[in-house]
């Protein structure tokens, strides 16, 4: 992979990029910068040593190596980054849009938008498990699977996969997720998802297509009920999921969200989104869904 060396002088010149308050970068700063003219993403690696460094960059060698068999609307690094001689992290291409989870907390974009974009992820899916089947690329999962990790650029209707410097792929180490943690619903299907005893700053379960339809899923989920489900507990979920049912969500989608705490097969809920109507969207908010709740107990 190319490297870019720059001074140090250079570096403490460069802006960092104005992110929407609903993005935590956890791993990097994250910079603006131009190479040759060109407007990139410097994304500068809070570890600069050991082993979550030594799998970054394992990482993003196998993201280079392997692009001719990764999907079109994949973001991937295109330059290590050296500041005064030593490696610091690397460049990504400038990608515009916006970020989803913004898109998708906009109530004034009409709810079919929302509804193609959360399709696309599950499109995507599709797209990397035929990947996995038809190429020699057999190992490779989005992992950190969340609505801040996709940009939308709703003059052109595409939807672009970014941070995948924490996906799976080939035998590097699972990264943090943010959907797959030892709080998280999956915690409750014993057996189903591969959980890392000694995990440490790298990922509690190991990815695989399971974790990615569970992400995917809980991306639907929190579109839904404005509210972060996974941190639900296991009655919560299922009170939640009857309540979906009661004001008339397809009772295919719902049995798909079941299964994220069951020992069945995940699905991929993309093939259902298109029988959400308004109705159910508005509904199904967890303040109106509260509402319900507490109108029903008295």
């Amino acid at each position: 992979m190319n490297v870019i060396t720059i001074s140090k002088k250079k570096f403490a010149t460069l802006e960092p990029l104005v992110l929407s308050k609903e993005i935590i970068s956890t791993e990097a700063e994250i910079y603006q910068f131009v190479h040759k003219r060109e407007q990139k993403i410097l994304k500068l690696l809070f570890y600069q040593e050991g082993n979550v460094f030594a799998n970054k960059l394992y990482t993003i060698e196998m993201l280079d190596t392997n692009k001719e068999y990764l999907p079109d609307c994949f973001c991937t690094p295109d330059s290590l980054v050296s500041v005064s001689g030593t490696i610091k992290g690397f460049t990504l291409p400038k990608i515009e849009g916006k970020t989803l989870v913004t898109l998708l907390n906009d109530d004034s974009i009409d709810y079919k938008e929302h509804i193609y974009y959360l399709k696309r992820i599950g499109e995507i899916l599709d797209q990397m498990k035929a990947i996995r089947k038809y190429t020699p690329l057999k190992n490779i999962y989005l992992n950190d699977l969340h609505e801040s990790n996709f940009i939308a650029n709703p003059n052109n209707k595409q939807l672009t996969v970014i941070d995948l410097d924490s996906c799976k792929i080939g035998n590097n180490e699972t990264s943090q997720a943010r959907f797959l943690t030892p709080s998280s619903l999956l915690n409750n299907a014993t057996g189903k998802y591969k959980t890392i005893e000694d995990f440490g700053n790298m990922g509690y379960v190991e990815a695989d297509e399971q974790t990615d339809l569970y992400c995917y899923t809980m991306i639907v989920l929190n579109y839904l009920a404005k509210e972060n489900v996974d941190e639900m507990n296991l009655e919560e979920f299922y009170n939640y999921l009857n309540y979906l049912n009661y004001i008339g969500i397809n009772k295919e989608l719902i049995d798909a969200f079941s299964r994220i705490v069951i020992n069945k097969p995940n699905e991929n809920v993309g093939k259902y989104l298109d029988s959400l109507t308004r109705e159910n969207i508005v509904r199904a908010r967890n303040t109106v869904y509260k509402k319900v709740k507490e109108n029903k107990k008295r």
